[in-house]
């Protein structure tokens, strides 16, 4: 089977509604006055979209139908305009009406990474559908946010980083990057979107689609059962109907000698999982490289290397288009279970005590029939029975503080918890308070990373009466942003404060033991060299400060007692990353 009959058959639809109107408000849109996007003009055979041709399309759809508002987000540091487009009838323009709508709003942030293009083309075809196609009715229910392209330079030469070398996937814990930044500060806290769609160009074959939800065991159960429960077997059974399969991202993968399949791991400095500690419904779709297609009758088929893109985009719309169909459908449903993810979110920081996550792993969720790499299978690939090794279950846990203590040399914390949307006090007297402190026996440089080396501490814990001065700072958990308040400020998670180096300041990576600092003290000087009575000294020296530990920046309240704080408010809304990163 070649692309010609599906593309055909694709092209006949829209010739079909081209004459059927779409009556909204006071006009009637007819569908032939949509715009093409470049892949319909170039029969999906000419490479990914460039920067400027996928910007007409989103200005002249918003020039043509009013449902279509476009607001600036922010520039790239190669001056490329990112904007949040809204589609909603009627026409929304303010998160403060999005939410008051009732109606479920959905994110569609489509190529973080530069090569990754296909989930970009695809979210154009969806927004022709949903302004005067099948996806129309959607919008009595749905309000729908697109970002056309999260990573504007790198797109514009497939490259997976921005500008300044970030891979902005890894970036939503430390926000560096203008993009991201913008993204979470303007868009993720201000619209609250109730599902986040993260569009990727990854996965793997015979699939056409392959999609995964926040696993992470520290964001709330409910939101993260809701799309394994609700939305992914709906688009299992929508690519079904067209001749293709799904199933979870990402691969093979082997646990304990045991191969199966599973998922990449799942720190909140990616999107889809960041999203779930901020009590959204977070999803990821991923494209593969569609070189294979699996028939409803079980037989895989090879696709010729030029229809391939084609299907890889048509994988991205099938997904996307019933993402928004569940949405719709299920509006009251999902938008309680976000509310509500919030609200415990709240009690459970309010109450303190309840068990937050440290440590997990993976698990197998169960055996399940996978297509899986095959050299001696017909067209390379089998379906077998396989664990799927995709469940995270803690393995070490601790008990929820009330809130967290910082000292004033920590200030340089408090802009980027505000653009997590996480409020921050600041003690205007001094006052005495019990609290438990880390002290660290052991901080690790595990590796460098996007311009950091990332760090771990092992520690030490003690409730002791902390003298708090005036202008430290105070972190309530009774906040919606709970759990990823505690993952950013708990020094033993995978993704905190001091993994990323906000403490480097505080807390120095030290020699483990007397040798390696006394190694690094000779610098290479034979030890005969130092007279003997003053490298007992220094040795004596160095195992005093080994042995004390370095006090950790952030403390653990377990109890509510009096304080004497006012909440700091930001300095002012300017793009502080806009020229340096």
């Amino acid at each position: 089977m070649t692309r010609r009959a599906p593309l055909a058959a694709a092209l006949l639809a829209v010739t079909l509604t081209a004459s059927i109107p779409v009556t909204h408000g006071w006009t009637t849109l007819h569908a032939q006055a949509l715009p093409q996007t470049w892949q319909e003009q170039n029969d999906f055979r000419a490479g990914p979209t460039p920067f400027e041709p996928l910007m007409e399309f989103w200005y002249e759809l918003d020039r043509v139908s009013e449902l279509v508002s476009m607001q600036p987000l922010t520039r790239t540091l190669l001056d490329r305009q990112m904007k949040v487009i809204t589609i909603a009838e009627p026409a929304i323009t303010t998160p403060e009406d999005a939410i008051r709508s009732g109606k479920t709003i959905v994110l569609l942030a489509p190529s973080v990474h530069g090569g990754e293009v296909s989930p970009k083309e695809a979210v154009q075809l969806v927004a022709k559908e949903l302004v005067g196609g099948d996806l129309r009715p959607v919008l009595r229910d749905v309000i729908v946010l697109v970002i056309p392209l999260i990573n504007p330079d790198g797109g514009e030469v497939r490259r997976r980083t921005n500008e300044a070398g970030f891979d902005m996937n890894r970036d939503y814990v430390k926000l560096e990057s203008q993009e991201i930044q913008a993204l979470v500060t303007q868009v993720m806290n201000r619209w609250t979107p109730d599902i986040h769609v993260d569009g990727h160009h990854g996965g793997s074959a015979p699939y056409v689609i392959t999609y995964q939800g926040t696993l992470n065991p520290a964001a709330d159960a409910e939101l993260r059962a809701y799309p394994y429960e609700h939305i992914f077997p709906r688009i299992r059974e929508a690519v079904r109907e067209e001749d293709y399969a799904a199933f979870d991202y990402s691969g093979t993968r082997t646990e304990n000698g045991v191969l199966g399949w599973g998922s990449t791991s799942v720190e909140p400095r990616k999107h889809h999982v960041y999203t779930g500690l901020t009590n959204s419904i977070g999803i990821l779709l991923e494209t593969p490289n569609n070189s294979r297609r699996v028939m409803r009758d079980g037989a895989v088929r090879e696709i010729a290397q030029d229809e391939r893109y084609y299907h890889q985009i048509r994988g991205g719309v099938i997904a996307t288009s019933t993402i928004l169909r569940v949405a719709a459908a299920n509006r009251a449903e999902i938008r309680a279970l976000t509310s509500a993810a919030r609200r415990r979110a709240i009690e459970a920081g309010w109450r303190g005590g309840d068990p937050i996550v440290l440590d997990y792993t993976v698990a197998n969720r169960g055996n399940e029939p996978v297509w899986m790499p095959d050299s001696d299978a017909p067209l390379g690939y089998s379906l077998r029975d396989v664990p799927v090794y995709l469940k995270w279950e803690p393995t070490r846990t601790t008990p929820r503080p009330v809130g967290y203590l910082m000292p004033a040399s920590m200030a340089s914390v408090v802009p980027i918890l505000h653009d997590h949307d996480i409020a921050v006090y600041r003690f205007e007297q001094p006052t005495t308070m019990t609290a438990e402190v880390y002290r660290a026996t052991r901080v690790n440089r595990d590796e460098y990373f996007q311009g950091h080396y990332l760090k771990s501490v092992a520690v030490e814990k003690a409730t002791e009466q902390v003298e708090v001065a005036a202008g430290w700072y105070w972190i309530p958990t009774a906040q919606s942003r709970a759990n990823l308040i505690s993952y950013l400020m708990e020094p033993e998670t995978d993704d905190n404060l001091i993994t990323w180096g906000w403490a480097d300041h505080v807390l120095e990576v030290r020699p483990a033991t007397v040798e390696e600092a006394m190694a690094e003290f000779l610098a290479g000087r034979d030890p005969a060299s130092i007279p003997e009575e003053q490298r007992r000294q220094v040795e004596a020296r160095i195992e005093r400060q080994l042995a004390q530990g370095q006090e950790v920046p952030m403390m653990r309240v377990m109890t509510h007692q009096p304080l004497p704080v006012i909440r700091v408010a930001r300095f002012n809304e300017y793009q502080r990353n806009r020229y340096f990163r």
